[in-house]
């Protein structure tokens, strides 16, 4: 059933896109099927659970380097893996208790996928999709980096909660924090979705008329045509192989409005292209804050994956931040060839900052599937051959990985270690066009010249419930660059370690089977030398999360 699914979902719709890394334009083919796309926030345990039936290898379509991905297409995988499942002979009990989890936390979807009954939904509405308490205890000096104090040129960013890198920009202050979160979504007509996510965070005490406690993480009007969601709004967004920091995108801080087009479920290329495998794409064009020398200007950006063999996932990724006030002396068509990155024009008129990645995941299915995985992002261009030629590989960051997923023979023990290098220019440029949004790194947390080392262990305690331990070691160098001078030259040093839990949604009978659900962090790290100074700090994190998804459903209009 699910690669009926799939083959059908082939034939939708495929709208124009130019991947200016690939150069490749993909032209529409004419359908009038649609669905509801409604994305799934990034903190959601759904990602866990898929990712632990794609380590089983239930989930052969599971694209997981662009996220989010919509609530139907994670029906879809789990409908596939479902289907995997039951061809093979001998039943994997983790993946099976995994199955079930997500047919409760998806049960619409996962009918739709079943029933072939994804397309000319009825109207529906639901208001309160998701409700999420939070307690943040956070101690400890936060990172930052200021190189605009001396002629506003360079990078400022100032790290939200110590040990919770990754959160949406959601800033917490020193002591007891509280975090309320609740999420809904709708969909009129059968083709245009509207969703959203907001929060309250802070401490208890502060004024709830704050405007910085209230913020809306994520919020989008996405209208389907076939298989391609076309957005625009505030969403989340992950890209790339990393597991604890992403070089490119990341959620680490808040989303930015952008208008964005991808599509809603993998697909192949047509022609001989067909031959690269499934893939998945996002576009997107938006615009950052302001309070920098060139204020709101222009950011775009393009990235696509494929899954080319069995054991081969790969992508390229390419970012351009331009215009902004000041910066902006460019024609219509330079600001599409700065769009599309193919054509920058010159820096003396209006400059550019360009990021350019690859990267790749190897499974090796005798090694019980365990996954090699890297990526190389690029920091703008530099010329050659005399300035007549540009190559992305200037102020190269790396991420390298190696993941067991099934250390002992049952599958419930995982093991993974991660080494992440970010160049002395990554995020940084000589002038506004530095990679933060709101003070917050939009990529990596590390920030410029910093490497991680990270080891993490994990076990499934309960078919339910998961226990991990992560130890890590962080350096950050205080670079001098030509338009400033750090306070010192110290190197910062972290030694770290941190506990998670989480539980899986359970179904609490006196609330009409709702599902409730927990997680929970702790963590401690000692940095010599914070921020370059001569002083130190010991950081200590413990983070307390209950959701709960009501069971009574929405309305629905036939």
């Amino acid at each position: 059933m699910a690669h009926t699914s799939l083959a059908r979902l082939e034939r939708r719709t495929k709208l124009p896109l130019l991947l200016a890394a690939l150069a490749i334009a993909w032209l529409a083919r004419p359908s009038f099927a649609s669905t509801y796309a409604a994305y799934i926030p990034l903190d959601s345990s759904i990602y866990d659970e898929l990712s632990t039936l794609n380590d089983l290898g239930l989930a052969d379509s599971y694209l997981s380097e662009i996220q989010p991905i919509s609530r139907v297409e994670a029906a879809r995988i789990v409908v596939e893996a479902e289907s995997k499942l039951s061809e093979m002979r001998e039943q994997n009990e983790l993946a099976r208790s995994i199955i079930s989890e997500l047919r409760l936390q998806l049960p619409d979807e996962v009918q739709w996928i079943e029933n072939d009954h994804e397309d000319n939904l009825p109207t529906m509405f639901h208001p309160l999709d998701r409700v999420e308490g939070e307690y943040v205890l956070s101690e400890g000096k936060r990172r930052e980096l200021n190189t605009t104090q001396q002629n506003g040129s360079g990078i400022d960013f100032q790290e939200g909660t110590p040990l919770l890198p990754n959160n949406d920009g959601l800033a917490t202050d020193q002591g007891s924090n509280e975090i309320l979160r609740w999420s809904g979504w709708g969909g009129v007509g059968g083709f245009i979705t509207g969703y959203g996510e907001g929060a309250l965070a802070g401490p208890i005490t502060d004024s709830p008329s704050q405007a910085s406690r209230a913020q809306l993480l994520t919020g989008a009007m996405v209208v389907s045509l076939g298989n391609t969601a076309i957005s625009f709004g505030q969403e989340e967004t992950s890209w790339g192989v990393g597991h604890f920091n992403q070089l490119s995108q990341s959620n680490n801080g808040q989303p930015f409005p952008a208008l964005r087009i991808q599509n809603i479920h993998p697909g192949h290329l047509p022609s001989i292209l067909r031959y690269l495998g499934l893939y998945r794409y996002q576009a997107f064009l938006g615009q950052l804050n302001s309070g920098r020398t060139f204020s709101r200007p222009w950011l775009s950006g393009h990235v696509i994956t494929f899954r080319t063999l069995p054991f081969l996932e790969w992508g390229v990724e390419h970012t351009i931040m331009f215009g902004g006030s000041g910066n902006d002396n460019y024609s219509p068509a330079g600001f599409v060839g700065n769009l599309t990155g193919l054509s920058t024009g010159n820096s003396n008129v209006s400059n550019t900052n360009t990021r350019f990645g690859v990267f790749a995941k190897v499974y090796i299915p005798q090694l019980r599937n365990t996954q090699i995985y890297a990526e190389d992002l690029s920091e703008d261009f530099f010329q050659t051959f005399g300035g007549g030629f540009k190559l992305p590989f200037k102020g190269p960051s790396y991420t390298a990985g190696i993941f067991v997923p099934r250390l002992t023979i049952d599958g419930r023990t995982t093991a993974r270690f991660e080494y992440a290098l970010t160049d002395k220019e990554y995020s940084v440029h000589s002038d506004s066009l530095y990679w933060t949004y709101n003070n917050a790194l939009m990529g990596s947390s590390l920030g410029p010249g910093a490497w991680q080392a990270n080891f993490e262990i994990d076990r499934w305690v309960t078919l339910q419930s998961r226990m991990g331990l992560d130890a890590f070691y962080t350096r950050r160098q205080a670079i001098a660059l030509p338009f400033y001078t750090p306070p010192t030259r110290n190197t910062e040093t972290g030694y770290g370690v941190a506990f998670d839990f989480l539980r899986l949604p359970l179904e609490i009978s006196p609330l009409a089977n709702s599902l409730g659900e927990m997680k929970a962090r702790a963590g401690m790290e000692y940095v010599t030398d914070i921020n370059y100074t001569n002083s130190n700090s010991f950081r200590a994190l413990m983070q307390l999360s209950l959701a709960f998804n009501p069971a009574w459903g929405g309305l629905v209009w036939h």
